[in-house]
């Protein structure tokens, strides 16, 4: 039990970083050796001042309430005048509440970019995810659910991520029919082309995630870790305890580095930035004027500077969005 609640936890980290999950044949058990920190609320809040996409939110007593997302607002670009591109951050399991509001905030939008690495045909096709172009549904032969489109199969460890914490994917929570909504990610087939360019595999990528986790765990305490996780599995608040260990994984989204190269680029981060960003860039021709991103929250330390850098924004404001609470109502 103890192997595989590290297991979730790991692939929840890789959740945030982007929405193609590692093919099951990839994984391997190297993946539980990642490191699993204490509960959260023995976390500093203390650290180098820095921009945050995934946070915890906690009380008045430093302990950990929500795990929370940001909406970036960007504006006053002299390149693009009167416009203005939110990066909306997504962690791909949330509660119910989370996924309601994040579709009543895509309505305001003129365009919605969204991301899912899908084959070139079901682009073509207006397909979406879950269900069809023009909220046609899909036959049962060629219908892109949870288990397809750009997403290949969702896994056992995903399955037990889900149930361990009481949540729902972003593809059940995430209404996709909406008409203002704008594919703005690489195709299956540019995805693999521009792996076997690079020479990247996602055993590779994973290898490199485990020195990474490694050189991590050598500063935590083992006992500690055993302990922890136990009183978790044995605590009658159990969902919320699992939830703010996982907590604590989530949040090191903001790092950015995930399965980048030696050159400190990647495929499933960096490249897939560059396709959103070029369809950003044609829809602000098109004159679009407000524009959300809705983006894997681990895109956006690459994102961001790009946005600055390249369309010549500035960061106006942030706000957060309540994703999973962290304790029981009655704890609370």
């Amino acid at each position: 039990m103890h192997r595989f609640l590290i297991c979730i936890l790991t692939g929840l980290l890789f959740f945030a970083q982007s929405s193609l999950p590692l093919p099951a044949q990839e994984r391997t058990d190297a993946t539980s050796q990642a490191a699993v920190p204490q509960d959260a609320d023995d976390q500093s809040a203390g650290g180098e001042s820095k921009p945050e996409y995934v946070r915890i939110r906690r009380n008045e007593r430093r302990l950990a309430d929500a795990l929370e997302t940001s909406v970036i607002l960007f504006g006053n670009s002299k390149r693009y005048p009167q416009t203005t591109v939110e990066l909306i951050g997504a962690i791909h399991l949330g509660e119910t509440q989370y996924y309601d509001q994040l579709n009543s905030m895509f309505s305001k939008y003129d365009v919605l970019l969204f991301e899912a690495v899908m084959p070139k045909e079901a682009v073509r096709r207006g397909f979406r995810p879950g269900i069809g172009g023009g909220g046609r549904r899909l036959t049962d032969e060629d219908q892109w659910t949870e288990a397809k489109v750009g997403l290949q199969a969702i896994s056992v460890l995903q399955l037990g991520a889900k149930d361990a914490l009481g949540l729902e994917f972003q593809l059940a929570g995430v209404d996709y029919t909406s008409r203002n909504f704008v594919h703005a990610d690489m195709t299956q087939e540019e995805f693999e082309a521009s792996m076997a360019k690079r020479g990247e595999s996602f055993s590779q990528m994973l290898a490199r995630e485990m020195g990474k986790a490694a050189l991590k765990q050598q500063q935590v305490n083992p006992l500690a870790q055993s302990l922890d996780l136990a009183l978790s599995l044995l605590s009658s608040d159990r969902k919320y305890r699992v939830r703010r260990i996982a907590a604590v994984e989530l949040t090191r989204a903001n790092e950015g580095d995930a399965f980048a190269g030696t050159d400190g680029t990647s495929t499933i981060i960096t490249e897939r930035n560059i396709k959103a960003l070029q369809v950003l860039k044609a829809q602000l021709k098109k004159g679009r004027k407000r524009i959300g991103l809705f983006y894997g929250a681990g895109h956006f330390p690459d994102m961001e500077k790009r946005v600055l850098d390249e369309f010549g924004y500035e960061r106006l404001s942030e706000k957060w969005v309540t994703a999973w609470e962290l304790r029981a109502p009655a704890a609370k």
